[in-house]
Parts: C-alpha cells; sequence; structure tokens
C-alpha cells in the first residue's frame, strides 16, 4: 500500500510538474488570430496597434504661463531662415521668440533680434532673457519639439516686465 501511495503522489506530481510548466502564451507573431487578445491576426489588444494605412495623429501644441497664467495657443507658426523663430498669440497676448540658428538639441540663449510681445495690447519689445531647450528637431516630417522660458520687457515703462515660464511646444511645422 505504501508503494501504491507513493506511485500514485509521484504520477500527480509529474502531472502538475507537465501542466504547471505547459505555456499557452500569447505571440503576437505566430500568425493566428487569437480572440479576446487581438483585434486583429497577430495586431491590437495585447499587441502592438494594427497598421491602419493612414499617418498616425501628431499631436502639436504650445503652451505657457503669461503672467502667471497657464495658456493653450492654438494660433502659431515656425519658421526657419536661418534662425529659428516662433510666434504665437490669442486676443491678448502675441510672443515672438527667436531661437537662433543650428540645428543641435539642447539649451541655448535665445535672440535678442527678432524677440519681442505684446500684453493687453502693451508692447514689450524688448528681450530681457530667453532660454529654450530643443528636444526633438524631426527633419523627416519638418517638426520642432521643446521648452522656453523668456522675460520682456515693456516700451513704456521699464519696470514693467511680461515673463513667460513653463514654455512647451511639441511637434510644430515649420
Amino acid at each position: 500500500m505504501k508503494h501504491f501511495l507513493y506511485n500514485i503522489g509521484f504520477v500527480l506530481f509529474l502531472i502538475f510538474l507537465i501542466t504547471s510548466c505547459k505555456k499557452d502564451e500569447q505571440s503576437c507573431q505566430d500568425g493566428e488570430f487569437t480572440p479576446g487578445s487581438e483585434v486583429e491576426t497577430d495586431c491590437g489588444g495585447v499587441c502592438p496597434p494594427c497598421d491602419t494605412g493612414e499617418d498616425p495623429v501628431v499631436q502639436e501644441f504650445v503652451f505657457a504661463k503669461i503672467q502667471g497664467t497657464g495658456i493653450s495657443f492654438s494660433n502659431r507658426d515656425l519658421i526657419k531662415n536661418p534662425d529659428w523663430i516662433m510666434n504665437f498669440q490669442n486676443d491678448s497676448v502675441n510672443v515672438t521668440m527667436n531661437f537662433g540658428d543650428g540645428d543641435s538639441l539642447g539649451a541655448r540663449s535665445m535672440e535678442i533680434l527678432n524677440s519681442g510681445a505684446s500684453y493687453n495690447g502693451v508692447p514689450h519689445s524688448t528681450l530681457a532673457e530667453g532660454t529654450v531647450l530643443f528636444t526633438e528637431i524631426d527633419h523627416t516630417t519638418n517638426r520642432l519639439s521643446g521648452f522656453f522660458e523668456c522675460k520682456f520687457v515693456s516700451d513704456q515703462n521699464a519696470m514693467d516686465t511680461l515673463k513667460v515660464i513653463n514654455g512647451d511646444f511639441q511637434n510644430i511645422p515649420w
């Protein structure tokens, strides 16, 4: 009887070992459609997205805090000739920043020439200080991304400054 129980225990152990090691893995490259895990064969669900044949949507935006208020700007332009010059505006703010020339990633000082702003109709045309950080320059789709901060001085009162902080721009076409 002891020998019989030993054999039964051994067989149960082998069955447990075989079934626990058997892997029914999801393979996103097996050429088979797995319902509940894939949207199409080998894509979607737990697998990489399916190719729809369309270009993915590129999110582009400019955001900055102007005098402490966060604003997203839908009116924006970027030119490169040879300097990078970005302009963004709404009903009360109009900012133009000259990022200088060159195609290297990293931080750089803004150029005074061709930089200026207005806030609630008051011109602030002198760039007192400004820094931009390029995080991506995509020459394939001609898009630029990065961060910036700057300060402009009013034309009417040198003590009146316009602070632009926490600036963020992503995928802006030129």
